[in-house]
C-alpha cells in the first residue's frame, strides 16, 4: 500500500485511450514522462539560452514564430521552408531525441540557443529557476482560458483522432479543463506561476498576452525585441524591423508555406506541420461556449487569479 501510495496518478484523457499521469501536482501524457524527467535532471542551460513557455494551444506557434525572426541576425528567413515547431523544439517532450540532442551539443556558443517548453514554472529545471548566477531568459505568453479550451477541444478532436463517434463533448470538456485534469494543467497554476516570477524578476522574465499581442502587434514585437537583445540605431529602422517581423510571422503568411501545408508526421512528431494553424482569432470561444460554460470558466478565473 505504501508503495502504491508514491505512484503519480493517472487518467484515461477525455475518456480517450490516451493516459495522462499526475507527478507534483501538473498532469502529464504518460508517452513523455521519460523525456520530461531526464529534461529536469539533465538539462545544462546556458546563461545566453532563451526559453519560451506556454501552455498548449496559447499561440506557441506564433511566439516561435516571432522569436525566431528576432534572433535571424542573417536575414535568412528560416521559416520559409521549416515549420516554427521543428525550429523550436518543445523541449521537455523531444530532449532525448537524437536531433536535440545534437543540437543542444554542436550549437555555437556565440548564438543563443531558442527553446520552448510547457512545463509550468515550478517543473522548471532548477538551474533554469536559478537567478544566482542569472539563468536563461524565459518569455511567457498567456491566452483567454476559453479561446485556449476551445483550441484544445479542436486539436485534440480532429488531430490526435482520439474517438471514433464524433468529437469529445464539449460540456464535458469544460468540466474536466476547470478540474485542473488537462495535459500540463492545471491550467491556472501554470500561468500564474510565471506571472508571479515575471515580477520578481522582470529583467529576466517577461510574461505577455495573446491578447495584447494580437490587438497591438507592434509594441508587443518592439517590447519582445528589446527584451531579447535586439535594438535597432533609429525609430525608422524600427519600424521597418518591426514590420518584417510581423509579416514573416503572420499565420496567415506560415500556413500558406508549403511546408506548412504538409500532413505527413515527420519523426519526432505526432501531428503533421498544417495541424498547427487553424484561426488564432480572439474570441472565437463565443462561437462555441454555451453562456453558462463560460460564466462556469470566468468564475473560476476571477477565484484562481
Amino acid at each position: 500500500m505504501e508503495n502504491q501510495q508514491l505512484l503519480p496518478a493517472s487518467e484515461l484523457f477525455w475518456g480517450s485511450h490516451h493516459e495522462i499521469c499526475r507527478i507534483e501536482g501538473v498532469w502529464y501524457h504518460a508517452r513523455h514522462v521519460e523525456s520530461i524527467a531526464a529534461f529536469r535532471s539533465e538539462f545544462e542551460p546556458r546563461k545566453d539560452d532563451i526559453l519560451l513557455t506556454s501552455f498548449v494551444k496559447t499561440g506557441t506557434t506564433w511566439l516561435k514564430a516571432l522569436c525566431c525572426n528576432i534572433l535571424d541576425e542573417e536575414d535568412n528567413d528560416v521559416l520559409a521552408t521549416r515549420n516554427p515547431h521543428e525550429v523550436v523544439p518543445t523541449i521537455e517532450i523531444a530532449f532525448l531525441q537524437d536531433r536535440v540532442q545534437h543540437m543542444l551539443l554542436n550549437s555555437s556558443p556565440e548564438r543563443s540557443r531558442l527553446l520552448h517548453a510547457h512545463l509550468p514554472y515550478s517543473h522548471l529545471p532548477e538551474k533554469v529557476r536559478s537567478s544566482s548566477p542569472p539563468g536563461c531568459k524565459l518569455v511567457h505568453v498567456a491566452r483567454n482560458p476559453k479561446d485556449t479550451l476551445v483550441s484544445m477541444w479542436h486539436f485534440y478532436n480532429k488531430n490526435e483522432k482520439l474517438y471514433t463517434n464524433g468529437p469529445f463533448p464539449l460540456e464535458r470538456a469544460v468540466e474536466i479543463f476547470c478540474g485542473g485534469v488537462v495535459p500540463w494543467g492545471p491550467f491556472y497554476d501554470n500561468v500564474l506561476g510565471y506571472w508571479e516570477e515575471s515580477r520578481k524578476r522582470p529583467e529576466e522574465v517577461l510574461f505577455f498576452r495573446y491578447e495584447d499581442l494580437c490587438r497591438n502587434p507592434e509594441e508587443q514585437v518592439r517590447k519582445l525585441a528589446s527584451f531579447l537583445g535586439r535594438e535597432t540605431s533609429s525609430m525608422d529602422e524600427t519600424n521597418i524591423y518591426v514590420e518584417k517581423v510581423l509579416w514573416r510571422s503572420s499565420l496567415n503568411r506560415l500556413k500558406e508555406l508549403k511546408v506548412n501545408k504538409d500532413d505527413a508526421v515527420k519523426e519526432g512528431q505526432r501531428v503533421g506541420n498544417s495541424a498547427f494553424f487553424r484561426t488564432g482569432i480572439v474570441g472565437d470561444w463565443k462561437n462555441y461556449l454555451t453562456s453558462d460554460m463560460a460564466q462556469r470558466i470566468d468564475q473560476l478565473t476571477r477565484f484562481k487569479l
